[in-house]
């Protein structure tokens, strides 16, 4: 786990130890202990990473579980996996081309709570 904890950490944009050390409110010795394998995680340490770098326990464990079955048509089935299969920047971007191709894309907040209507 202590591989897949880096890389999630560099995934979520903590380019040093350090700094998701201090997001988080834990030491550095610590934090760098359990991504180098020193130290064993507890369940608490787990979910709190989990939580902190927006990934489920299986993803920070590095976890390849078979999805179940789901009714929804093929292509759709292949959206959901390439979207559960890349990390957060790739979601990021998928999300990105879906709202563009459905004309969704975000608008500018007008600053008093109501959406921008264009003629």
């Amino acid at each position: 786990m202590k591989t897949r904890l880096q890389e999630l950490r560099k995934d979520a944009g903590f380019k040093s130890a350090r700094a998701f050390a201090e997001h988080i409110g834990m030491s550095v010795g610590t934090y760098t202990d359990y991504e180098q394998g020193r130290r064993k995680f507890t369940f608490e340490a787990a979910w709190k990473f989990a939580d902190e770098l927006g990934v489920s326990l299986d993803e920070l464990a590095g976890r390849q579980w078979p999805r179940p079955p789901t009714a929804l048509a093929s292509d759709e089935s292949h959206l959901l996996t390439l979207y559960r299969d890349t990390d957060q920047r790739g979601r990021a971007a998928i999300l990105r081309t879906a709202e563009g191709e459905a004309g969704m894309e975000e608008k500018p907040a007008s600053g008093d709570g109501a959406g921008a209507v264009s003629a």
